[in-house]
């Protein structure tokens, strides 16, 4: 009996070792494996929502009706849904009137993606949708816009609108972090949305020194992390996230999206971003001037002034595109 024993727990011993010994392989395998896959972004950080992908037709507007009239620009009508004038006295007040806001700067992006149909158009901040909703009826568009409202608005018009199918809609705010924000928005200008400080439960006054009212919070991704939802390698970007610009834009959260996507040119507004501190606006400057871009104005003057004295919307525009679009 004692050399049967021996013998079973000999036996017994070696399986278990065997069975550790693969275990541990398993796990160390396993574990490379998922590292390698994760891309440098905010899916590294598994307590972070991921992108919030909006269905058009399947969204529900929370506790409030909502207008939408017919636009015209460029020859083209369609849908758009808009505020009550009193509560947002810019955009909608303008299209309520007849006309159409930034007619101007829409028309002119609206002719360089005719003239080149791989361009997709990248709204970051789209609001409404003023860009994005007649960008759509001629390339394929990315609409990004944290503001629940304003995202209730914009897809209710592309489900009327039936341009579903070239339209992605992405419920998020871009920075260079991924965390939780409340968001802040002028209670008379809808347009102007912006990100608080972490932590921040109040909203006193807006950038601009105007009262403010909170909205829900909003998620952060980087722009590295729309990669998957590009339809083209070749792209047009509008960017107006009232002031955030300058944290959309570094080499950790937006280097890989330009590694991969040919961005020919960034409509940026500049207003807020030229308040800020000289080493992050030149961080920002420097993202761009690093790839070859120069800065112009609407009318695709090249600004030599300094960047104080640029205009409220500049455009940095890659030098190999320079005479091709604007």
């Amino acid at each position: 009996m004692s050399r049967v024993w021996k013998t079973q727990v000999i036996a017994l011993t070696l399986a278990l070792t065997l069975v550790l010994m693969g275990t541990h392989i398993i796990i160390k395998f396993t574990k490379f494996t998922v590292a390698t896959e994760l891309p440098s972004s905010c899916t590294r950080n598994k307590m972070m929502s991921q992108l919030k992908v909006i269905q058009p037709g399947s969204l529900v507007e929370r506790t409030e009706n909502v207008n939408c009239i017919q636009a015209r620009l460029s020859g083209m009508k369609f849908p758009i849904c808009i505020y009550p004038a009193a509560t947002d006295i810019y955009i909608s007040r303008v299209l309520l009137n007849g006309n159409y806001f930034d007619g101007y700067a829409v028309s002119r992006f609206l002719l360089a993606l005719k003239r080149d149909r791989r361009l997709q158009f990248v709204d970051i901040g789209a609001n409404i949708g003023v860009y994005s909703l007649p960008a759509a009826r001629v390339t394929q568009v990315l609409a990004v816009e944290p503001n629940w409202r304003s995202m209730a608005r914009l897809a209710r018009a592309v489900h009327f609108g039936s341009v579903n199918s070239n339209i992605t809609l992405v419920q998020n705010a871009v920075s260079n972090v991924c965390t939780k924000y409340n968001v802040g928005v002028d209670s008379t200008n809808q347009g102007h949305a912006f990100l608080m400080p972490v932590n921040a439960t109040r909203c006193i006054t807006t950038l601009a020194g105007n009262p403010c009212n909170v909205l829900s919070q909003t998620t952060t991704v980087l722009l590295n992390d729309l990669l998957p939802l590009m339809r083209s390698t070749a792209a047009l970007l509008k960017v107006d996230v009232e002031g955030h610009e300058i944290n959309v834009f570094t080499e950790s959260s937006a280097g890989q999206f330009f590694d991969q996507v040919d961005v020919h040119l960034v409509y940026m507004e500049w207003a807020f971003c030229k308040k800020q501190s000289p080493p992050i606006v030149q961080r920002l400057l420097n993202f761009f001037y690093s790839r070859n871009y120069t800065v112009c104005d609407l009318l695709n003057y090249t600004l030599r002034q300094h960047y104080r004295d640029w205009p409220e919307n500049v455009i940095f525009k890659k030098l190999t595109y320079t005479n091709d679009y604007f």
